[in-house]
């Protein structure tokens, strides 16, 4: 394929929109947001606590007061700080299924641990979903008349010790119950399921409606989802809690050490967390929340330049019976694998990021073809071969025909330099006298346009597909292509190179050769001999730190194009003929004209 200019500003502004697409400008400014819902005021009384997550979870009681948000140390008396002086030794229940091993805390019946079993960290270990201790991770917040009451400190009792499931044992239920004194009881009941990522909850608040200041009580998460990948820069970019609010689909995204945001108090269907890959997600059943409070903290880690976005939420939900409460919900602990969470039918998968809006359909394209290959080609890095041959099968017709164009455009260069001398002082003159000779000819002038204009949206729903969709994680191809979803790096430079950085890469630099060869057979007008050097250099570049994945295809669909060219003859016609083929339709347009009149 020939660049001539308009080829190439449509190649600067791919290669601007997939920088942006990396950075967290483009994140918080120009994916489209929901508009957001007015900042509620917090309800005088409910004093929900306002230190960071894990300052929230250091603390010795569970009743947290004005005092203490205030900074002192004291700890006020409180008709329940017996119970926190009972609550010394908290006992871990194991859950075991065929997809995770978890494990939660009687200390208020919380979740400490998830392992998934079908996914692996670098260094072979399971995937750790929960990072921290696990406290305040699905607790109950009850607002009272002059403390919010945290009962993530409590112990509760539980009705077993282990949970193992299997083929002949589908199901099985879990309790925690805490009695806060003789009449007033919380119980969380959990179910779980072989081969699901799901749980299913039951949160009974009994008799404790004269013991609330208000209309609601809050659920909570205070550990975040932790870091999976080695790259923890690229993980975290990822990282975000998001809500799901009527059709508002709202985001956060923690730049501080310490922030916070609080959602209007509006019917709330989801609250999740996630990281690149994976994520937690809670989804309440018939009655929906009433507003979140999202938690964002920057947390340091050895060895790492980049900080882990810790997130936690207050989910606010109402409480409008006199008494007791009962409220269900469906917990999410997994992959961010598209057809998995789009089956339980609560659009989670908003949340995996497929790109803008307009490119999102590109996305779905890309991964249900991806998918469906898959399912009788079992080497993901094989059914980019047969992607990237079928995307160029599909654009032959218009391929073939975008390179007549050039060709043509070619042959007309010497009437065109006639023209410019002509009219260089007249520049209007000289623009209408182009586009008659364009109309005189029968060229379309931006026929060499139309395949990179459909290769744009796809190229970037690649690069979204590649940066997102866990079913590339780890994928490995052939040899020194161990990960498609990451460069193929084979060595560290000790510098740095200025726009490239310090990997070595060797699928970028194939597909700069790829692309040089490419050009230098095609590139025909001297004038654009620089740009024989310009382009692959500067593809090379940027996709130096894209997906090996990415890189792989854009190199095969270099060599499929010049394949093409090579192999398949172009018949070029002359000016002469395009203008006597020009004469010959405007005389068959008049002919159909005359019968079309003397029909009717």
């Amino acid at each position: 394929m020939e660049f001539d200019k308009k080829t190439i500003v449509a190649f600067l502004i791919i290669g601007l929109i997939l920088i942006v697409l990396q950075t967290d400008f483009y994140q918080e400014r120009f994916l489209p947001q929901s508009k957001s819902w007015p900042t509620e005021e917090q309800p005088a009384g409910t004093n929900m606590p306002t230190e960071s997550p894990s300052r929230t979870q250091e603390k010795s009681s569970a009743v947290i007061s004005s005092q203490m948000r205030e900074g002192t140390s004291e700890v006020p008396e409180s008709k329940y700080g017996a119970l926190l002086a009972r609550s010394a030794t908290s006992e871990e229940i194991t859950v075991e299924t065929s997809l995770y091993t978890a494990v939660f805390s009687t200390r208020g019946g919380s979740i400490k641990s998830f392992l998934l079993k079908k996914y692996l960290l670098e260094d072979g270990s399971y995937v750790e979903l929960i990072g921290g201790d696990g406290q305040g991770n699905l607790g109950v917040l009850l607002p009272t008349e002059e403390d919010t009451l945290d009962t993530s400190s409590f112990l509760f009792s539980a009705n077993k010790k282990k949970v193992t499931l299997s083929e002949r044992k589908q199901s099985d239920v879990l309790e925690f119950v805490l009695n806060l004194d003789e009449y007033r009881q919380i119980k969380k009941t959990f179910t779980f399921y072989q081969d699901r990522y799901d749980i299913s909850m039951k949160i009974d608040l009994r008799n404790i409606g004269d013991l609330i200041d208000g209309s609601y009580y809050y659920l909570t998460w205070r550990s975040g989802v932790e870091s999976t990948e080695p790259d923890l820069k690229a993980d975290m970019q990822n990282a975000k809690a998001y809500a799901l609010q009527g059709d508002n689909k709202e985001d956060f995204n923690v730049d501080e050490r310490f922030e916070q945001k609080q959602l209007g108090s509006y019917p709330t269907d989801w609250v999740a967390i996630k990281t690149k890959y994976f994520t937690v997600a809670v989804i309440p059943q018939g009655v929906k929340g009433q507003g979140v409070r999202f938690i964002g903290e920057q947390v340091e880690k050895p060895n790492e330049e980049e900080p882990w976005k810790k997130y936690g939420f207050d989910l606010k939900m109402p409480f409008n019976e006199r008494q007791s409460k009962t409220d269900n919900y469906t917990l999410y602990f997994g992959p961010l694998d598209y057809d998995i969470i789009k089956s339980y039918g609560f659009e989670l998968e908003q949340i995996i990021d497929l790109g803008p809006s307009i490119f999102r359909p590109f996305g779905k394209f890309v991964l249900w073809s991806f998918r469906w290959l898959h399912s009788f080609i079992p080497n993901y890095g094989w059914v980019i071969v047969i992607f990237s041959i079928l995307i160029k099968l599909m654009l032959f017709p218009l391929t073939k025909k975008s390179y007549k164009s050039m060709k043509e455009m070619q042959a007309l260069q010497p009437i065109m330099q006639e023209l410019n001398e002509k009219y260089k002082d007249n520049a209007q003159k000289k623009q209408q006298e182009v586009m008659k000779l364009y109309k005189e000819y029968g060229v379309n002038p931006l026929g060499g346009c139309i395949p990179m204009v459909l290769q744009m949206p796809l190229l970037i729903a690649l690069f979204n597909v590649f940066r997102s969709t866990i079913e590339l994680r780890g994928a490995s191809f052939i040899w020194w292509i161990t990960d498609l979803a990451r460069p193929d790096t084979v060595a560290i430079l000790p510098f740095t190179i200025p726009l490239y950085g310090n990997t070595l890469n060797i699928l970028p630099l194939f597909m700069g050769v790829t692309m040089f060869i490419q050009q230098k057979i095609s590139m025909k007008d001297p004038k654009q001999k620089a740009m024989v050097y310009f382009m692959p250099l500067f593809l090379t570049l940027l996709f130096n730190s894209f997906p090996s994945g990415l890189n792989l295809y854009y190199a095969l669909f270099n060599i499929l194009s010049i394949m093409q060219e090579k192999l398949i003859p172009y018949k070029i016609r002359t000016p002469e003929e395009m203008k006597a083929h020009k004469a010959a339709q405007k005389k068959t347009k008049k002919k159909r004209r005359k019968y079309d009149y003397r029909g009717r």
